[in-house]
């Protein structure tokens, strides 16, 4: 009888080993199926996309793979501009350098070819600041945009390429 109860308790013992081994391997079973639909959608599914917005060929797609290459960074000085500025109490003055940048040697031959309208728009453009405003580091910032907002403006109404990054200050002193 006690024979009887070990061979019993010994097939309870295999029988939950063999539940949790198949159970293990229903698990890995569904990882690997969900792996191979995650690569199939996102992977293979992509690259089919791809192949038909494009004309299939590998060399445009081969293109479309690598990163683009960007032209160095061109930095193109102004003259320095010196106005005088609105401001409550004495006469107050604001003198700037600024350097314009960009990617397109074809700017810089521009901003060089209409420098007489550049300075008369920026001169005026500078004059309109008020003190207060400009003498905190988010107006500066305002004024910055402003002046590649007016230079682009300028650049792109005299029919010239107009792509400008950045516009930075060099020097900025207000008396």
């Amino acid at each position: 009888m006690a024979e009887k109860k070990k061979d019993e308790a010994a097939e309870v013992k295999g029988g939950s080993k063999l539940k949790w081994i198949i159970l293990i391997l229903i698990v890995v079973l569904l990882l690997a199926v969900g792996a191979g639909a995650a690569y199939y959608f996102l992977i293979v599914k992509s690259d089919d996309q791809a192949e038909e917005a494009g004309d299939g060929s590998q060399a445009q797609g081969a293109e479309a793979m690598a990163p683009a290459v960007q032209a160095p960074l061109i930095y193109h000085r102004l003259e320095a501009f010196t106005v005088n500025i609105t401001a409550p109490g004495p006469v107050r003055f604001l003198r700037v350098k600024m350097t314009v940048v960009t990617r397109d040697e074809a700017v810089v031959a521009a901003l060089d070819k209409h420098t007489p309208m550049i300075r008369n728009d920026l001169l005026s453009l500078l004059a309109g600041q008020e003190f207060a405003t400009v003498n905190t580091s988010e107006g500066k910032d305002a004024l910055r945009e402003e002046l590649k907002q007016s230079l682009t403006g300028i650049l792109t109404k005299a029919g010239e390429p107009a792509s400008i990054e950045e516009v930075l200050f060099t020097d900025f002193v207000m008396q």
